[in-house]
């Protein structure tokens, strides 16, 4: 019997690409899809237009709520949370196109999987113009076997349109979400599911990842990654700290060696000692050098 799916959708200001967004999702084969849209308050049509859609092909389920504005990240998790009841659920950009087979070839790790728990899979994608055309630049994705508890604290694998999940990683993502300005929704679900889960990875392109002007998410590239960056650090803002809400949050899951890392990287701004542990600790880093150096400045200044 074929899975439902609910593909959970941020909108604002789409407009222009989300109908060829949806008839994507609406098209995959052998499962069952539904859309669940959060917009964070877009300022144009793209309310008309999704209630013009949902008009148009009534036989496909579309729920929408309009919400105030608070951010796609925010925006992602509170559209999950009001979502409701699916065998498995997936990010989706507003202006991306999937291949057909993007869900079922995303769940079939899960589902020959023995593991009982919170499971979360991903894949490439193609970095493509509006034409689907492919750009020079692709994504390095980072595969399970680099990852590391302490990287994913500093380091987004999952990019939010290539995760899929099942409804006990849902469970664990909507326990709570940071309270920061800066923490990504594909983040925080990966996060969570590489720490108190199992993590899948197709290695296969599975979607268009599709680089508009005026995208939302930004360009992806490796200067504008930089430049992000850059920005946040004249702001004396390194990379998101989430200690805190783990602790609070998922203390129940933590294991003595994890609340112990937790608790430095909670006190580290009042305690010397544990910032040269931090600061020392090789195993405490971003994927590339630069990005490490960032992060442990970030400690070094309390921007972190």
């Amino acid at each position: 019997m074929s899975k439902t799916v609910t593909v959970v959708i941020s909108s604002y200001k789409g407009s222009k690409n989300i109908t060829r967004q949806l008839d994507s999702i609406f098209e995959q084969i052998d499962v069952i899809p539904s859309v669940f849209i959060r917009d964070d308050h877009s300022p144009d049509d793209t309310i008309d237009v999704i209630r013009s859609y949902i008009e148009k092909y009534p036989d496909r389920h579309i729920e929408i709520v309009e919400g105030e504005n608070e951010g796609y990240a925010k925006s992602f998790w509170d559209a999950l949370r009001l979502s409701g009841e699916s065998d498995y659920y997936a990010f989706s950009d507003q202006d991306d196109v999937w291949y057909p087979d993007k869900l079922i070839k995303s769940i079939k790790p899960m589902e020959e999987s023995d593991y009982q728990g919170p499971k979360l899979s991903y894949c490439k994608m193609q970095r493509s113009d509006e034409s689907l055309n492919r750009l020079d630049e692709q994504v390095d994705v980072i595969s399970p076997e680099k990852l590391t508890k302490k990287l994913c604290l500093t380091q987004t694998f999952n990019y939010g349109a290539a995760t899929v999940f099942n409804r006990e990683a849902k469970d664990l993502i909507c326990r709570c979400f940071p309270e920061q300005d800066d923490i990504p929704h594909d983040f925080w679900a990966g996060l969570l599911c590489y720490w108190f889960g199992k993590v899948f990875y197709v290695n296969e392109e599975l979607y268009y990842w599709i680089r508009y002007g005026t995208s939302v998410t930004g360009e992806g590239t490796n200067k504008s990654g930089r430049a992000y960056r850059i920005k946040k650090s004249m702001n004396k803002k390194s990379y998101p700290n989430v200690a805190r809400e783990l602790k609070e949050y998922y203390s129940d899951l933590l294991s003595v060696s994890d609340k112990e890392f937790i608790d430095m990287l909670i006190n580290y701004k009042h305690s010397f000692k544990s910032k040269m542990k931090l600061l020392f600790d090789s195993s405490f880093k971003r994927k590339k050098f630069t990005g490490t150096i960032v992060l442990k400045l970030g400690i070094l200044f309390n921007w972190y």
